[in-house]
């Protein structure tokens, strides 16, 4: 059963980008939105000292570079054949050496790779939080569906802007000014 007060917290959380990469973006829906959710919560984990995973499906090409991974302060890469990244043993022994509890996951494709790693990450006792906008399927119907279905599996369902808000906690701390402007970046409001 869901906690409905479940909030995820930076000292808690690890972001995981699943196969962001260039030959699988210009398939999908809404592109340059997942673009920008995906820069934005890529710096937002920087600011605020999250650790990040980030996988490749083998054969389909690097991560895109329009993301900004150079950027991000990723402890490791994953490079994998099966669809659910927790069929690679090193994957999930990365995650119970890091110690947190809470996933936020982003990435392609929603019904495919993102949906059978978040299953397989809840039926590990993780905590998992998708951010709704920074994943997407070549069919919008694909991603809602995948959505839903995690939904009823035990996943909280978030959007970038709301995470990264949600991890900040308030605006006190000296994190909220780069915060405030990765925000206005993302909203369109400031050039990335």
């Amino acid at each position: 059963m869901l906690s409905l007060t479940f909030k995820a917290r930076s000292a808690d959380s690890v972001l995981l980008i699943i196969d962001a990469q260039e030959k699988i973006i210009d398939t999908v829906a809404d592109k340059g939105n997942l673009i920008r959710c995906l820069q934005a919560i890529i710096k937002a984990s920087n600011v605020l000292n999250i650790p990040s995973v980030v996988t490749q499906q083998e054969k389909l090409g690097e991560v895109s570079p329009k993301i900004g991974i150079n950027h991000m302060n990723k402890v490791a890469t994953f490079r994998k054949l099966t669809f659910s990244c927790c069929g690679l043993s090193e994957f999930r022994d990365r995650f119970r050496k890091l110690g947190r509890k809470t996933i936020i996951v982003c990435g392609i494709e929603t019904h495919v790779c993102v949906m059978q790693t978040v299953l397989d990450l809840i039926a590990l006792k993780y905590k998992v939080l998708i951010l709704r906008n920074a994943t997407s399927s070549f069919s919008v119907n694909d991603r809602e569906t995948a959505i839903e279905r995690m939904r009823d599996a035990g996943a909280w369902i978030s959007t970038t802007e709301s995470a990264i808000y949600e991890l900040m906690e308030g605006a006190n701390k000296s994190e909220f000014k780069p915060i405030l402007q990765i925000i206005k970046q993302l909203r369109g409001q400031e050039r990335i």
